[in-house]
């Protein structure tokens, strides 16, 4: 018998029971929810910030512009293993509806804010929030699945992240401006429409979380043993793979927006364009997951290979004349990079499924930290020189090329085999739920 630690009665470890009918489009629309109000904001945050900051110089408006999706991204960093553990200790549905809460509150701050501190603030509060969805939802959806129904759920998870960001910048844009007949920026009270709507329209799932949810469950944590060393080895080169490749997409992220608007004068619309050909890529190539094949034959090499692909891809940004060769640089990076994040979140469960949510949330935290820091540094590197984001990144994402080689693939290949041997690196009981 397997008793609580947390006090309640004994539980007998048992196989995943079915997944609640319901769940999983609640979380797929929750986690689509917030990548829409993340990318509907994307192509909007300049005239957005220009609203507040009036006659400035642009080296003020890409400086605002980073420090905007950096402070929204640091709450995700600094929340995430805070929610995960959370949702450990107290059950995965309370953890995912405070959280929700919380981003939907932010949303509304954000469209009614009187002043830039509020903005700043409002951002703050809805990254705190958003934090607790995307590794609490895995970290449910891990309580009751097999190894395979867990890893073409968590892409479709990942799926519906990737919709709603691809959905976001058209969503925004045209809310903004199209929808009234007028220029984006035109109507500045436009510009607060799209996090209202977001707020407005992710309430109903607020109320029917419970419900699709079901009763909220209290993991049951097993007294572990401490982690071996090749495990250890693993964790920690998985952590800072994630780190570095979201570093690299922060980065890129704010510089491509600075250099699309800024010095290849694209249009709001035409920068909504190039976000969309990004999300597409991403979700084009996260869906080849989907096929166990494809899974089976992810290693170091083929993970070098993505870190590589787009830090080749980001070399050539100085030679880009048009939107057109844009769209194609920004698809080629986004195809390699957006596979490099689910398969993190599968491997770190794929051979120790204990306490889900800490892991998700430790790995969720990484990735958010990397991207803060990108977001942050590529305003203040675009002002020193327009390529200086996209040299950084691929910088960044060549270190990632070669530590997949000489660190993540050999404490992967250790980990493996430790835990073909008896009595070492031995795993945690499989947590058990109760009612």
């Amino acid at each position: 018998m397997a008793t609580d630690v947390h006090g309640g009665s004994d539980r007998t470890p048992r196989t995943p029971s079915p997944i609640v009918n319901g769940a999983m489009p609640l979380l797929g629309a929750m986690v689509f929810m917030v990548s829409l109000g993340y990318g509907a904001g994307l192509p909007l945050i300049r005239p957005y910030l220009l609203r507040y900051l009036g006659a400035v110089p642009a080296s003020t408006v890409a400086w605002h512009v980073g420090m905007l999706g950096s402070v929204y991204l640091f709450a995700l960093f600094l929340f995430a293993p805070l929610w995960g553990r959370l949702s450990d200790r107290h059950g995965r549905v309370l953890v995912l509806l405070i959280g929700f809460a919380a981003f939907l509150i932010g949303s509304v701050a954000m469209a009614l804010a009187p002043s830039l501190k509020v903005v700043y603030g409002a951002r703050v509060l809805a990254g705190a929030g958003a934090a607790a969805i995307v590794p609490t939802a895995q970290a449910y959806i891990a309580d009751f699945s097999t190894t395979v129904d867990r890893s073409r759920r968590f892409v479709l998870l990942g799926s519906a992240s990737f919709i709603g960001f691809l959905a976001g910048p058209a969503f925004g844009t045209w809310l903004a401006g199209p929808v009234m007949g007028v220029t984006v920026g035109q109507m500045g009270g436009m510009l607060n429409w799209p996090a209202m709507v977001v707020a407005l329209a992710g309430l109903p799932l607020l109320l029917l979380a419970p419900w699709c949810l079901g009763s909220n469950r209290v993991v049951a944590l097993p007294i572990a043993v401490q982690p071996g060393a090749s495990r250890k080895r693993f964790l920690h080169s998985s952590m800072l793979l994630a780190l570095l490749s979201s570093f690299a997409v922060g980065t890129f992220e704010v510089g491509f927006n600075l250099f699309g608007s800024q010095t290849l004068g694209l249009t709001t619309a035409a920068m909504a364009a190039m976000f969309i050909t990004c999300s597409l890529a991403m979700l084009a190539a996260q869906s080849l997951l989907l096929f166990a094949s494809v899974r089976n034959r992810i290693d170091q090499h083929w993970m070098a290979a993505a870190f590589a692909g787009s830090a080749f891809a980001l070399a050539f940004t100085s030679l880009v004349p048009d939107a057109g060769s844009l769209g194609l640089m920004i698809a080629v990076v986004a195809t390699a990079a957006g596979l490099i994040g689910p398969v993190l979140s599968y491997e770190l469960l794929e051979r120790q499924s204990a306490a889900p949510g800490t892991l998700l949330g430790q790995q969720a935290a990484a990735g958010n930290l990397g991207q803060a820091l990108g977001s942050m540094g590529a305003g203040s590197l675009f002002t020193l020189a327009p390529m200086a984001p996209f040299w950084t990144a691929a910088l960044v994402l060549l270190v990632g090329a070669a530590l997949s080689l000489v660190w993540w693939g050999p404490a992967r290949v250790g980990e493996i085999a430790a835990r073909k041997l008896p009595n070492t690196d031995t795993d945690a009981k499989r947590p058990t739920v109760s009612q």
